[in-house]
């Protein structure tokens, strides 16, 4: 994982809600048992790419730059 990711997805974690963070989780797993990868259209990740929106206007990224990576790749790392 680039480390640019992992900064946003550390940023991410700290700006999220324990109980929301816990619901995104159980979307996930929820993913998994249905046998499906977890991907921003079948989880409510609104709140994850906004942070992600957020993270890259205060980094100088570009706009939509998280779209370089996979939804999984992201999903399971936060």
């Amino acid at each position: 994982m680039k480390q640019e990711l992992k900064k946003a997805l550390d940023y991410v974690r700290e700006q999220m809600d324990e109980d929301d963070l816990a619901i995104l989780h159980a979307e996930i797993n929820k993913c998994y048992k249905q046998h499906l990868v977890p991907t921003f259209t079948l989880v409510d990740a609104d709140q994850v790419i906004e942070l992600l929106g957020e993270y890259g206007e205060e980094n100088d990224l570009p706009e939509d730059w998280w779209e370089d990576y996979d939804d999984d790749d992201i999903l399971l790392n936060i």
